[in-house]
């Protein structure tokens, strides 16, 4: 059974939170301006949060998602100097992860704002090279948002730079992702993570990728010095996914399978991730999916389904709070039998996912992998 304040994120993360007028003008830093959210992807449109005993939360609010937050009943407030959020009369302490100062600045050389390269949430900046994508998946904003783009190399390596040293919210890890680049185009990719990381060698550099064969390689980004790779699964249910992410599904189970076998042979445990959404598909494949993850030495990351209001997927719901509740108990019997965790392991970055630190080692503040680049 969840703890109540595990509860409190799974209700958060489901239905969301209104924010209230004095915290958001906290939020805002009163004359500053600054925007509640960055708010780029489905996943991450809401305020992050870290509530009492170190459960971190994304908590979707009306303005980004008004096809699903409808008078929630958790409210963010701002009294005395403090964030709490009440629900009813319980009031738990939070607090909100502010937006980076360089939400508004432009890199000089390029003159494009920073956040068109990266966007950091709570301590990871992320970068994607690629804008839009190959493929088009119903539930991801990316194919009907944005245009097809690759982003200039020295405006991707510089935006790190500027994110590790922001003073309103510094990241300390980074993580390249965004849409899945054309043929030609995969080799420039690479390229870009071998430029992060010789530029950046003490900050550990994970990869979010399609496993596409002969293009993304467990062995080559290694050797690039990349710290961990999530190629995300996203759905099992194989008819559900031929209709909702059809160009995945043309590569079939076994490419991403195939790259896990690999990629746990280079990265280790607990560096190779599989994203696995949560309301897309009936619980009993989910679950088949976790265990198949699981079994290889690859960690789940369970993300519920958000609906992005630029989708198709707009209109359907978010899956219950009873549903989560229950996948997760059962999830973290597959993973405990199979001796893997539930990843993040990074516990700042588990603010969107239905992962809860347990108090062990297994899982940390992604600071404390600062040392790993340097002695590798």
């Amino acid at each position: 059974m969840l703890k109540p304040v595990e509860r409190l994120k799974v209700e958060l993360m489901t239905h969301g939170m209104v924010v209230s007028t004095a915290a958001a003008e906290a939020l805002a830093g009163f004359d500053r301006g600054k925007p509640l959210t960055l708010a780029d992807y489905a996943s991450t449109s809401g305020i992050a949060l870290e509530l009492e005993g170190g459960i971190w939360v994304n908590a979707p609010i009306h303005e980004h998602n008004p096809n699903f937050v409808d008078q929630p009943d958790h409210f963010l407030e701002y009294e005395d100097g403090r964030y709490f959020v009440r629900s009813g009369r319980r009031e738990v302490s939070a607090s909100p992860v502010p937006v980076p100062d360089y939400h508004d600045e432009t890199h000089p050389e390029t003159g494009r704002l920073y956040t068109d390269y990266a966007i950091t949430h709570t301590d990871r900046v992320r970068i994607s090279p690629i804008q839009g994508c190959k493929f088009v998946c119903t539930f991801c904003d990316l194919p009907y948002d944005k245009r097809y783009e690759r982003m200039p190399t020295e405006g991707l390596v510089a935006s790190i730079g500027r994110a590790l040293e922001d003073e309103a919210l510094r990241a300390h890890h980074v993580l390249i992702s965004g849409g899945v680049p054309r043929d030609e185009d995969w080799p420039w990719l690479l390229d870009v993570y071998r430029a992060v990381t010789a530029t950046y060698p003490d900050v550990p550099v994970d990869v979010m990728m399609v496993p596409v064969p002969g293009r993304l390689v467990a062995r080559d980004l290694h050797e690039a010095g990349i710290h961990g790779v999530s190629v995300n699964l996203e759905m099992f249910d194989t008819e559900r996914s031929r209709k909702i992410m059809h160009h995945k599904w043309k590569l079939g189970h076994d490419v991403w399978f195939d790259f896990i076998d690999e990629a746990v042979k280079y990265f280790g445990p607990g560096n190779v991730r599989s994203v696995i959404m949560v309301g897309l598909e009936p619980m009993e494949t989910t679950l088949a999916g976790i265990r198949s993850l699981a079994e290889r030495g690859c960690e789940p990351v369970l993300s519920p389904f958000r609906p992005d209001p630029a989708t198709p997927l707009r209109s359907h719901a978010p899956p219950s709070v009873e549903e989560l509740e229950e996948l997760y108990q059962r999830a973290e019997e597959i993973v405990d039998a199979a001796g893997v965790k539930l990843g993040p392991r990074c516990i700042p970055c588990m603010h969107n996912t239905l992962t809860f630190p347990d108090g062990s080692e297994a899982y940390y503040n992604s600071q404390d992998l600062l040392p790993l680049r340097a002695t590798r």
